[in-house]
């Protein structure tokens, strides 16, 4: 008897170490080839001792108390929900990747985020090698910050950015309609309100009864009918999430470090598309582009 009771007595003692045996929880939204690819890049860098929860598999996740009882030193919030749980968090780092979040402005001081969109700089000089002066795109309330920032981008390079607001994907083919008149090409953006696959069938009917090309924030449209889009090396982005975390792990603060941009992204086009609207390739080749095909 009083050997079992030292038994019990040590896995109480022990039972707490083991549930913080780790360094770093990796909180991904869902299981998906993606999202293999870019805990591939993020390993390939560093091994640290992980716990992964996948979002998918809960009804409900209570990431802050599970922050709290197994006190992992950072976690590595992969995907755009991933983000808003993480959010909630406010003294351990936090390292996002994989998330558009044009939505999540003002970002606690303990996370820092490895952006998957390239810059609007970007975006700007593509649509001036595509001839547009006034580039219209739909984005909801929530996105302004990032509608104010690229609009400044646009202004600079010359072009005027159109912001039409929608609260819901349904909203999208009627502000279409208002920009009609007083655009000359489309930008869509990944405002999680507004893109679903019907408002992307949306934009790609409009763009070709109206004779307005349209540029995506993912290449995966270039199919739908977008004249051009950047594509992303998901396994680098890993690797910039491992990076980033490393220097947290060395002792760097997360509000020291900057936000970055992928580093390894290709300027893609769609050649028949381009030709249908009478569009030129060669710029877009100066840009660095390559066709899709």
């Amino acid at each position: 008897m009083r050997i079992l009771l030292y038994i019990i007595t040590g896995l109480i003692l022990v039972m707490p170490c083991l549930a913080g045996a780790y360094d770093v929880l990796v909180v991904q939204d869902q299981r998906s080839p993606t999202y293999d690819t870019i805990l591939q890049g993020f390993r390939s860098v560093r091994q640290f001792k992980e716990r992964v929860i996948v979002l998918q598999d809960y009804s409900e996740n209570d990431l802050f108390r599970i922050t709290r009882e197994d006190h992992p030193a950072m976690v590595i919030a992969v995907g755009g929900r991933a983000l808003i749980e993480a959010r909630k968090l406010r003294q351990t780092p936090v390292v996002s990747v994989f998330s558009y979040a044009i939505q999540q402005t003002d970002l606690p001081t303990n996370m820092v985020q490895i952006k998957m969109l390239v810059p609007a700089e970007r975006f700007a000089a593509l649509f001036h090698a595509l001839g547009a002066k006034r580039v219209g795109t739909v984005l909801t309330p929530m996105s302004a910050g990032f509608a104010a920032e690229a609009t400044e981008a646009f202004r600079k390079a010359g072009i005027r950015l159109v912001v039409r607001e929608g609260m819901k994907p349904g909203n999208v083919p009627k502000q279409l309609e208002a920009l009609k008149n007083s655009v000359d090409a489309l930008w869509l953006l990944p405002d999680p309100a507004i893109v679903t696959s019907e408002s992307v069938e949306a934009i790609a009917l409009f763009s070709m009864q109206h004779r307005i090309p349209w540029v995506s924030f993912s290449d995966a449209h270039l199919k739908k009918g977008a004249v051009a889009a950047f594509g992303i090396d998901i396994f680098d982005l890993g690797r910039q999430a491992a990076e980033t975390a490393s220097s947290i792990m060395a002792g760097v603060k997360p509000a020291d470090l900057e936000d970055t941009h992928p580093r390894k992204t290709q300027l893609r086009f769609n050649r028949l598309v381009l030709e249908h609207f009478g569009l030129p390739v060669d710029p877009l080749k100066l840009l660095g582009g390559n066709s899709a095909e």
